[in-house]
């Protein structure tokens, strides 16, 4: 078949999934984007990688920056035409207006990059089962009657040692106005949908910060370390919104925190939380 001189035959299995992720990520560097298409296993190959992704931004598909103070990494995001194209073809997403304010892009950008970092943490550890991105949440909040409480940065399911567990994800890179806190703290209190949220902040600071508006939320609410996620995953070490005491996020998952005590004795590290 022919196709017409300059026209762009985009591949179903190499090109789309490409598109897809950017789509999902909402913004991606170039080193996150090739993990992701290895791990998924639809670009195997750097060169094949790097070409398509040339191939995909001067066709105007896929817009290209580097962030201000950034690494000098990269960074990928859809351009409208793609992300309405995606759209008609079945992708859940809200295509919005394009984004005029520099500062609010270059936040936003560092926040999904974040998160972009922290699904491929347990996608490399081979504990993901789905991830469900800010994109996909806000649609099925805008769109159908089985919302959730509030459009959370991601929904994981992950494996454990007893089956799959689904929670909300919250990723605070800086605090919002304490306003906001008091807010979600009352969403979350309404969720029917899901049973845990868990709160991966940057320092300790941030972590008592939040965590003091859900002392009394009796919703499992658990908080953790940006950091100790990396480095420990399931293991890493939570505090529940009703409690002090720090218990692997695996207990959390599992069976709440009906053994905090006990938990807390075994492991050997703690959250600096008095």
């Amino acid at each position: 078949m022919r196709y017409p001189k300059g026209s762009l035959q985009l591949s179903q299995s190499r090109d789309l999934p490409l598109l897809r992720q950017i789509l999902r990520s909402e913004f991606v560097t170039q080193s996150q984007l090739f993990q992701f298409s290895q791990l998924n296993h639809y670009e195997r190959s750097r060169n094949a990688f790097h070409w398509r992704m040339r191939r995909l931004v001067e066709r105007g598909l896929v817009l290209r920056q580097t962030l201000v103070a950034g690494s000098g990494d990269t960074v990928y995001s859809v351009a409208g035409t793609a992300a309405t194209m995606l759209q008609s073809m079945g992708e859940y997403c809200l295509v919005g207006c394009g984004r005029t304010d520099e500062a609010k892009e270059n936040r936003t950008a560092w926040h999904a990059i974040g998160l972009n970092e922290i699904q491929l943490r347990v996608l490399r550890a081979g504990l993901l089962v789905r991830w469900m991105g800010s994109m996909e949440i806000r649609s099925q909040n805008e769109l159908t009657a089985f919302g959730f409480a509030k459009d959370y940065d991601a929904i994981v399911t992950v494996r454990t040692d007893v089956g799959e567990r689904r929670f909300a994800l919250e990723y605070e890179r800086t605090p919002k106005p304490a306003k906001c806190y008091r807010a979600i703290a009352a969403a979350v209190s309404q969720e029917v949908h899901l049973n845990r949220l868990l709160y991966l902040v940057a320092n300790c600071d941030i972590l008592r910060f939040v965590s003091g508006f859900f002392t009394k939320t009796e919703y499992p609410v658990f908080f953790g370390l940006l950091a100790d996620w990396h480095s420990h995953l399931l293991e890493m070490p939570v505090l529940g919104g009703l409690t002090k005491r720090a218990f692997p996020l695996r207990q959390a998952l599992n069976d709440g925190i009906q053994k905090t005590e006990a938990v807390a004795a075994a492991i050997s590290y703690r959250l600096p939380f008095d």
